[in-house]
């Protein structure tokens, strides 16, 4: 029994550190999840004048749908991404556009995060809930994407999802 639980505790602890870092991050008195000290964005430059050439940060980056199967309440709701001139960008919806704005500030999880271009490539960085429910758990998030013309591709091992330049919203039809 003794030799079980010495072979079996290195055994857990090795299978503890292959997994995603956490972060315990607490929520303001709106229920915002606020970064701490202990959660930073790895990504800390801001983008150069060459780096703003190459994405629009007075658009819109509107989800469209190519790539793969999309249902009805997705093609309703598509995701927008808004890039700042700072580093950040804010991921939100159509449906939910706005609703959030008087609470939510950059530093929130749910604002969506910082970016950093690198010739025709673009990493995204997030916190993520750890799990599908409610948790103060959450793992960092990183997203490579291309950029090409008023596109950008992003690509993982399920899917591709296509954000394309707008100047306006698309409109929500009832």
């Amino acid at each position: 029994m003794f030799k079980k639980i010495i072979f079996i505790f290195p055994l857990l602890l090795s299978l503890l550190g292959c997994g995603q870092k956490l972060y315990k991050i607490e929520k303001d008195k709106h229920g915002e999840p606020l970064l701490n000290n202990k959660a930073q964005y790895s990504l800390t430059e801001k983008p150069s004048n060459e780096d703003l050439k190459k994405i629009d940060t007075s658009a819109y980056y509107v989800q469209i749908f190519e790539g793969r199967y999309y249902n009805d309440d997705e093609k309703r709701n598509p995701e927008i991404l808004i890039f700042h001139n700072d580093g950040y960008f804010r991921k939100t919806s159509l449906l939910a556009f706005g609703r959030f704005d008087e609470h939510r500030r950059k530093n929130s999880t749910a604002y969506g995060g910082k970016y950093q271009i690198n010739g025709s490539e673009i990493l995204t960085e997030r916190f993520l809930p750890a799990s599908q429910g409610k948790t103060n758990w959450y793992i960092r998030n990183m997203t490579t994407g291309k950029i090409e013309g008023d596109k950008i591709i992003f690509t993982d091992k399920n899917s591709v999802t296509v954000f394309e330049k707008r100047k306006e919203l698309p409109r929500l039809d009832n």
